[in-house]
């Protein structure tokens, strides 16, 4: 998650209108047909010739589910408005309207200063944030991050269910972040949290017997697997190694990697972390095929 949700150098909103400015030009970023939510009958799944098995058998390796494409581009279109249709100005308004900014929150109320969005403000920009990026390198890595782990769950899931997943993942994540740097000044931005709860969801499934990690040939019905319990998953050595050099990986370039170019960043490595627990945890509330039997 090397491009994952960033932390912006502080805008400095109180004190510093030049800082909130240059902030807002992201030169120093700091990475951080039915009731669709009707269960689907096991018998969808169990069985490897049924007709959702064989639709799964004849999808190209890298044919996108419909809301993954929709969310690329809705990423794409909020960032390049943001860098080539608005001003200094809007663009600053934009981050104070839309990021994350833990001292929004817990920080004192200033005569004349009004947060933008006011109290609804606090609460959209928990999923807002995760709307927005630092540079097109960004949002090109996320991008790739959510092709690779969200279309197994887009496809288990259904657009419904992971448009809200991910919106809580993001919420986590925020939250994280929130929990860790109470008063933090500096915007948080990116969809790494939301993300990496789709990487932990994912994990749940695609290590089952005849899942696309399961050590065998991955059946046609690969994404629509039984899931695997947190216990089962502990037992796995194969699992446990997933997980140990996914956070050795967060933590590493959250807290000693710059990435190149510029002087004052890091990945928000604590959002990634809420995100990732929430999607491990959480996952069971939407997922519509159930465990695995044993």
């Amino acid at each position: 998650m090397a491009g994952g949700a960033r932390r912006l150098s502080n805008l400095g909103f109180a004190g510093g209108h030049a800082r909130a400015r240059a902030a807002a030009g992201m030169p120093e970023s700091r990475r951080c047909d039915a009731d669709p939510l009707a269960p689907f009958p096991r018998s969808d799944y169990a069985d490897p010739m049924s007709p959702r098995s064989e639709r799964a058998a004849r999808e190209p390796v890298f044919n996108l589910p419909a809301v993954i494409v929709a969310s690329l581009v809705v990423l794409a279109v909020v960032h390049a408005v943001r860098i080539y249709a608005l001003s200094e100005d809007q663009a600053t308004w934009l981050i104070a309207a839309f990021a994350f900014i833990p001292i929004r929150l817990t920080g004192p109320s200033i005569p004349g200063f009004y947060w933008p969005g006011g109290e609804a403000g606090d609460v959209w920009t928990f999923f807002s944030y995760a709307f927005l990026h630092g540079d097109w390198m960004h949002y090109a890595v996320n991008g790739l991050w959510l092709a690779a782990f969200g279309t197994p769950l887009a496809r288990r899931f259904g657009a419904l269910r992971f448009l809200s997943f991910s919106l809580l993942g993001a919420a986590a994540g925020a939250a994280a972040h929130l929990l860790l740097y109470p008063s933090g000044a500096a915007p948080l931005i990116g969809a790494s949290a939301a993300i990496s709860a789709q990487m932990a969801a994912s994990a749940r499934f695609a290590f089952s017997a005849g899942g696309r990690l399961g050590g065998g040939i991955a059946r046609a019905d690969a994404d629509f697997r039984p899931a695997l319990g947190v216990i089962e998953m502990a037992r796995d050595r194969r699992i446990v190694a997933f997980l140990g050099v996914w956070f050795v990986f967060n933590l590493v370039f959250g807290l000693l990697f710059t990435p190149p170019g510029v002087t004052t960043s890091s990945i928000a490595w604590e959002a990634h972390l809420g995100g990732f627990i929430f999607g491990l945890l959480a996952f069971p509330w939407f997922d519509p095929v159930g465990r695995a039997r044993r």
